[in-house]
Parts: structure tokens; C-alpha cells; sequence
């Protein structure tokens, strides 16, 4: 059986690739996803990744590799370009700015790949965080709050200000989860379930279409599976 080890920011991106991402990819059960949470001990630790070092990261990375290297699995990772490390492969190179840009998220995954260097390893860096996903539609956000049509309207503006979701910047109190809790207290206590399942109602055509580098990740990985339901 085909697998995809999703090397992950935390519980809320693992939420999101079994509920979204699994029954995509292997529509007719032929494959599996296992969601990992970066730098973990165990199933309940989870280290913030402004809070380590590339190097914790790489370590575990690398071991999982190690151990389970067999022709049928693939690994990827969905982390944030939010508070990356600063020893991240390429990040001392990067123009100092606050926001990182297409390219500069682009030059982070070749390096990130050179550096794990591994042919089936799927370097993923999220622009700039897994809420910007959410920004596709704010109209789904009904789906876990069902009385938020003022903030869902205030979310909806601040989408359309930017030529792309994936431009909505990294700043500490603007990042896309920091607008959404200004707006949404009530999100912040309930990411892991109310990010995913607000994701999963706005569906990854929409999602796809909205966030072209999160486009380009997933078709990239149907290739290398040779799977992926129709879009």
C-alpha cells in the first residue's frame, strides 16, 4: 500500500490531511497518510517551531527517512513559513523583509530539499501559515461559528484587499490565524477542529484556485503517486 508521511506544523495540519487530504489522494483506499507532528516524542508532544532549532527538526526528519525508506512511501511536509527557524536552510540568504514572497518561499523548499536529499521527499513550506487556506472562503467559516456574519464580511475584505491569500503577510499581529482571531477569539481555543473542518467545506477546487503555490505542492504529489481524485 502507497503511503505519504506529511511531516507537520501541528494538530491542526494533521486534522486536515486525514480529513481533506487522505480521501483526495487515495480516493479508492489504495494509499494512507500519516500526519507526523515535527520534532515529536510522542503522539502528545509537539514543539512550536519558532521554539527549536532547524537542527531538532532535521534530526527527526531524517530518522523517520531512515526508518521507513521503502520504495511505496513518500514524504512531504506542511509547515509554516511563519517563524521558520532562523538556521532553516537558505534563510540567511533571503533578503531582510517581513513578508516572504513566492520566490523566496520557492529558494527556502530547493534548499530545504538539498538538504534533506532524498528523491521522494516533497519539500512544502505554507505561505505563510495553514490559515491562509482558510481565506479562500471566509463564507465557510459558518460551519464552526454559525454566528459570525460580521466578522465572516470583515475576513471577506481583508481576502479581497490582496492580489492573492497566499500575499496576506507574516506580520506578528497580521499573519492570516492572527486576523482570524481578532476577529474570532473563539478560534484560537478550537484551530485543530474548526481549521480543518472549515476547510474541508470550502473544498480544495476553491482552495486550489485561490492558493496557487498550495496548488502547485498537491499536484506535484498526485504526479509522484500517480493518484489524486479529479478536482
Amino acid at each position: 500500500m502507497r503511503q505519504l508521511i506529511a511531516f507537520c506544523e501541528g494538530p491542526t495540519e494533521q486534522e486536515f490531511c486525514a480529513r481533506v487530504l487522505q480521501p483526495h489522494l487515495f480516493p479508492a483506499g489504495d494509499g494512507i497518510i500519516q500526519p507526523l507532528p515535527i520534532g515529536a516524542k510522542g503522539p502528545r508532544h509537539v514543539f512550536g517551531l519558532g521554539r527549536r532549532s532547524y537542527g531538532s527538526m532535521r534530526r527527526f526528519i531524517m530518522d523517520t527517512i531512515k526508518h521507513r525508506d521503502r520504495r511505496e512511501v513518500t514524504f512531504t511536509t506542511l509547515l509554516d513559513v511563519y517563524a521558520l527557524p532562523g538556521d532553516f536552510p537558505g534563510k540567511a540568504a533571503l533578503p531582510r523583509r517581513r513578508s516572504g514572497t513566492k520566490p523566496d518561499v520557492r529558494a527556502l523548499e530547493t534548499a530545504f530539499g538539498g538538504d534533506v536529499a532524498h528523491p521522494r521527499f516533497v519539500p512544502n513550506l505554507m505561505l505563510h501559515e495553514f490559515e491562509t487556506l482558510l481565506f479562500a472562503d471566509p463564507r465557510a467559516f459558518s460551519v464552526a461559528f454559525p454566528d459570525c456574519e460580521a466578522a465572516i464580511g470583515q475576513l471577506e475584505a481583508i481576502a479581497a484587499s490582496f492580489p492573492n491569500v497566499e500575499h496576506i503577510d507574516d506580520g506578528p499581529s497580521t499573519a492570516p490565524s492572527k486576523r482570524i482571531i481578532a476577529l474570532l477569539p473563539r478560534y484560537e481555543g478550537r484551530k485543530a477542529s474548526a481549521g480543518p473542518a472549515i476547510a474541508e467545506r470550502i473544498g480544495l477546487r476553491t482552495i486550489r484556485a485561490k492558493c496557487p503555490h498550495f496548488d502547485a505542492w498537491l499536484t506535484r504529489l498526485e504526479t509522484l503517486l500517480g493518484t489524486g481524485s479529479a478536482r
